[in-house]
């Protein structure tokens, strides 16, 4: 045309960006491998991990590291493009790799955003953790003492020192820091479900790692400024001290027999009125002189106001020698409580 004369010869200064054939696949370079590998990602696996995202030439088009957060996301169902997906399996926690990806298994001819079309792209990434949504909590047993016959149950309360971290060992909590313990109700719901499975069956001095993940820890939102949505946890856990819990549904036993005369003793201006401190102060004093045991770890006023109020059946701040039942009375359950 106008530009190029006739019999021109022709200069081009060329810069070669990228390239690729149309049957390439992913390509993977393992930049670093743990050593310790336990387990590698499936297909079905949530996985939280950290990127880079650059072109052949070395542009940067995006990062999970300026976001300030993990890219997380299902491996191997398409949530994220073809070869991220496959890139994606079988990586350990911790591990560093390179993905280098083939326009047609990833933005294709349009691209997308600071992505041209047609583009090779390159993601370095590190894996923080992953779990599978059928996971339950792992238990590793560290320390057990020679006697281990008493073992923790529902209902106990316990005394415990933890650290508390990430999969890929940042320490989010320890007990040890603030120079306490940390005292639960076991099966009460004071802690996250898989911290509840993970202190069963456990017996004072016993040390144990506990994996707890999302699902049965913190879920998706996590605890803002303090656990990412979605992480797997690890506690290190030392149980220091247990006090045997009371059988389920009970907040109140008798240790001896239980006096025939019971309401009159409670009654004790014998108005044939029982008031809620009438009530407490009786309990108190079987406590106090260890003819009674109420559920360790609750707070007295608390236990004794609910026993007061299963008994006011009328709900009239009173109770009454036809009101007035043992446990046993009501559900022929063998125990003696109020």
């Amino acid at each position: 045309g106008k530009e190029i004369p006739g019999q021109a010869s022709l200069v081009f200064d060329v810069v070669l960006l990228d390239l690729h054939n149309p049957k390439d696949g992913i390509t993977i370079e393992n930049q670093q491998v743990p050593e310790s590998c336990e387990r590698r990602t499936q297909t079905g696996d949530f996985i939280r991990y950290h990127y880079n995202g650059t072109l052949l030439d070395g542009t940067l088009f995006d990062s999970s590291y300026s976001r300030n957060r993990t890219y997380d996301t299902y491996v191997g169902k398409g949530y994220v493009i073809a070869g991220m997906d496959e890139g994606l399996l079988g990586v350990c926690t911790g591990e560093k790799r390179r993905i280098i990806i083939p326009p047609h298994l990833g933005y294709g001819e349009e691209g997308r955003g600071k992505i041209p079309g047609s583009a090779v792209l390159v993601f370095d990434i590190l894996v923080a953790d992953f779990h599978n949504p059928a996971d339950s909590v792992s238990i590793t047993v560290n320390y057990k003492p020679s006697n281990c016959s008493v073992l923790s149950k529902k209902g106990d309360y316990l005394k415990y020192h933890y650290n508390a971290s990430l999969l890929d060992g940042t320490l989010l909590d320890s007990t040890h820091s603030l120079g306490k313990t940390y005292n639960i109700v076991l099966g009460s719901g004071q802690v996250v479900i898989g911290m509840d499975m993970g202190l069963q069956d456990m017996c004072v001095g016993e040390r144990r790692t506990v994996v707890i993940p999302p699902h049965l820890g913190y879920g998706e939102e996590g605890v803002e400024g303090e656990v990412p949505g979605s992480a797997v946890l690890v506690f290190d856990i030392e149980l220091l001290e247990l006090v045997s819990g009371l059988p389920e549904g009970y907040m109140f036993v008798w240790n001896g027999e239980v006096s025939p005369n019971l309401f009159e003793e409670i009654d004790q201006n014998h108005d044939g009125e029982v008031l809620l401190e009438e009530f407490s102060e009786y309990i108190r004093a079987q406590v106090d002189s260890g003819k009674g045991k109420l559920a360790p770890g609750f707070d007295f006023e608390k236990i004794v106001k609910n026993m007061f109020t299963n008994q006011d059946r009328d709900g009239n701040g009173k109770v009454t020698a036809e009101e007035f039942k043992l446990k046993d009375q009501e559900a022929k359950e063998g125990h003696d409580e109020l």
